[in-house]
């Protein structure tokens, strides 16, 4: 779909202003300081409009994509690398999706971080990072999609070691840097391949020549895994999930936007971006599903027994991502991504709840809390209904998402997915309303618990609505088949390619199905089950709960230890780059040091001993050179054999001979 001039400025200016916003305050923040969250939502406010902007226009344009692009890096005969924008229904949903959540988190942000020193700077990385994340959604091709994947990366880097002052956000901080870091490498190898063996980087480009057989085969397979792995590292899934977790060093509001909208949201989109490439390859596509669908259960155990509030919100975030993997892996795209929408929500909803619990009472920590509900009523409801999404109770928004993707598991015959799947609904509801029945049941545990309160209008606004939200944002994506006056508007608007539907078909045998009344019972029943065992063990027994730990105290260490990643990967990956950076600099110091200081001493020594010979006498200099002629000598001699050695005894005899004759002692 064409545009006008100012069409494209409109729709550039989407990632642009924050940007520029960033720009603003890392210049003038210190004069700013207060102030400067509203230049921040104010650049957010104009975001939000011009990205509803472009999803109007892609509605109006029957679904058609909106594209230009201008030259940015000219390769002569290597090719060229344009920048541009791509935007069809799912850059134009995901837009309004990011900037939604962001505008959502900075309002927040205004009282959460009230008082802190960097605070001005604060909003500029948040809004740097709202523009990496926008500027990614609407990249047309490869490179300009990596330039902003590395900045949403540095961006997170910073965010989570907001608080450097603080070890521990130090170190989470530098953990997410390096292992996002293993994931981005593999990205780039990836893209390295493709555009070597394709000529281009355009992500329609790449698919067209992967059909007409410019790159297939066991290299083709690689170069799609390989991209799959740098999604791995920014969504956080196994085995590179490790990261999400610490990352709630940082403040709660970051924690919310990272969860739900950006840097997470970027692994799963890039897999939804590259689909018609991903679905040429069987074997990347079953990766796809199988890690996501472990990575949704695993994640889940980890969930069980966490204390600190934000670290049970966060490994949820990591399962949910596992849920949208499989479904992207198992064909069921529009499933995957409505998911995606949803999940922005209600996740950012639940952090903001958390965040609302800490700023009341100054801790984390679950076993610190309780009998919250009578003294934040907003809080704990807004959270109960974002608990129900998450668990995927009927009708709240998670039911539609989570129910397509678990149908999509069985009705495509992915029997060992649907299992994971399902177990993880139970799963998921346990351990979220685990959490809300510590927090906000019983009686207050400490003090502050006694005394808290719901926060400021300025952090409940958000909240309320991002509860509305959590509750009706699945409805744009209720079945037909469901039996009401509706259409599936989602899977109608973010649909896979012609292309892709028909390689899932031939491939995979994936054809569309109706909503299934029986499994959604199913499924709603099992969570509720999960919910009704929370309740069972914290509130109507809570003794119960402690008493299963200590007899089962075993796995609730290995649960608790999140399955002893961090071990292994500190036992091996740490300590042998530990090792190798200690070989390094010990070689650095004796061997390359030592080394080059020996060159120096050994020619400054030469130099000494050639100045003693620089005499100034003539008799001296002549005597050199007739040593010199004598030396050659003896070498020809030895060389040529005997013939030459009447000549060196003459050459000796003349030397002997200049030298009694200049007066110079032999």
């Amino acid at each position: 779909m064409t545009q006008t001039l100012g069409g494209q400025l409109i729709l550039t200016a989407i990632p642009a202003i924050p940007a520029l916003v960033f720009v603003v305050l890392a210049l003038f923040g210190r004069y700013l300081r207060e102030n400067a969250q509203y230049v921040a939502i104010f650049g957010m406010v104009f975001s939000l409009v011009f990205s509803v902007t472009a999803l109007g226009l892609v509605i109006s344009g029957g679904g058609e994509p909106i594209s230009f692009a201008v030259p940015w890096i000219d390769l002569g005969e290597g090719g060229a690398f344009p920048m541009g924008i791509y935007i069809d229904g799912l850059a134009a949903v995901m837009l309004v999706v990011v900037s939604f959540v962001s505008l959502m988190v900075q309002l927040y942000s205004g009282a959460f971080m009230e008082g802190d020193p960097r605070f001005a700077w604060y909003y500029a990385v948040l809004n740097l990072f709202t523009a990496s994340m926008l500027g990614l959604v609407v990249a047309p091709n490869f490179i300009q999609l990596y330039v902003f994947w590395e900045l949403v990366g540095l961006c997170s880097y910073l965010l989570i070691g907001h608080w450097f002052e603080k070890r521990s956000a130090r170190d989470a901080a530098q953990k997410a840097f390096i292992v996002t870091r293993v994931g981005d490498a593999a990205l780039f190898v990836g893209i390295i391949i493709f555009w070597a063996q394709t000529g281009t980087t355009s992500f329609d480009g790449i698919s067209q020549a992967a059909q007409a057989g410019f790159i297939g085969g066991s290299l083709f397979t690689a170069a799609v895994v390989l991209v799959f792995v740098g999604a791995i590292g920014k969504s956080a899934q196994f085995p590179l999930h490790v990261w999400l977790p610490d990352a709630m060093e940082g403040p709660t509001p970051v924690s919310a936007l990272i969860h739900a909208a950006t840097m997470v949201a970027a692994g799963v989109y890039l897999v939804a971006r590259t689909y018609d490439i991903f679905v040429q390859s069987p074997t990347a596509m079953l990766t796809v599903a199988y890690i996501g669908g472990f990575t949704a259960l695993m994640a889940a155990t980890m969930a069980l027994v966490k204390k600190d509030i934000k670290r049970v919100i966060a490994y949820s975030t990591v399962s949910q991502l596992g849920y949208m993997m499989l479904a992207l892996g198992i064909g069921a795209f529009s499933a995957g991504m409505f998911h995606l929408y949803n999940h922005a929500f209600f996740k950012a909803l639940l952090f903001l709840g958390a965040g609302s619990i800490i700023y009341a009472m100054n801790s984390y920590n679950l076993t610190e809390m309780g009998g919250l509900r009578h003294r934040m009523p907003l809080t704990f409801w807004t959270m109960v209904v974002a608990g129900l999404s998450l668990a995927g109770i009927f009708p709240l928004a998670g039911f539609w998402s989570k129910d397509a993707i678990v149908a999509s598991a069985f009705e495509d015959h992915f029997y060992v997915l649907f299992g994971m799947a399902l177990l993880t609904v139970f799963l998921t509801a346990f351990y979220i309303f685990r959490a809300i029945f510590m927090a906000f049941t019983g009686e207050p545990r400490t003090e502050a618990a006694r005394e808290a309160e719901d926060p400021p209008g300025i952090m409940t606004l958000p909240m309320v609505v991002l509860a509305l939200l959590a509750v009706a944002s699945g409805w744009v994506g209720i079945p037909e088949s469901f039996g009401l006056p509706l259409r599936d508007y989602f899977a109608e608007f973010v649909a896979p390619s012609g292309f892709a539907a028909e390689t899932l078909s031939a491939t995979f045998g994936v054809e569309p199905h109706g909503f299934s009344f029986g499994l959604a019972v199913v499924s709603v029943l099992v969570g509720l089950g999960g919910i009704g065992l929370a309740y069972v063990l914290y509130v109507a027994r809570p003794a119960l709960s402690g008493s299963l730990a200590r007899r089962f105290s075993g796995l609730h260490a290995f649960l608790d230890k999140g399955w002893y990643f961090d071990a292994f990967y500190g036992a091996t990956f740490v300590r042998g780059a530990r090792a190798l950076g200690r070989a390094t600099n010990v070689f650095d110091r004796r061997g390359l040091d030592r080394g080059v200081g020996g060159v120096g001493r050994g020619i400054q020594g030469l130099g000494e001993f050639l100045r003693r010979l620089q005499t100034g006498g003539v008799q001296n200099y002549a005597l050199f050179i007739l040593l010199s002629v004598l030396v050659l000598g003896i070498v020809v001699g030895a060389v040529a054999g005997a013939a030459y050695t009447v000549l060196v005894v003459a050459l000796i005899a003349v030397v002997t001979l200049a030298s009694i004759a200049w007066g110079v002692r032999l």
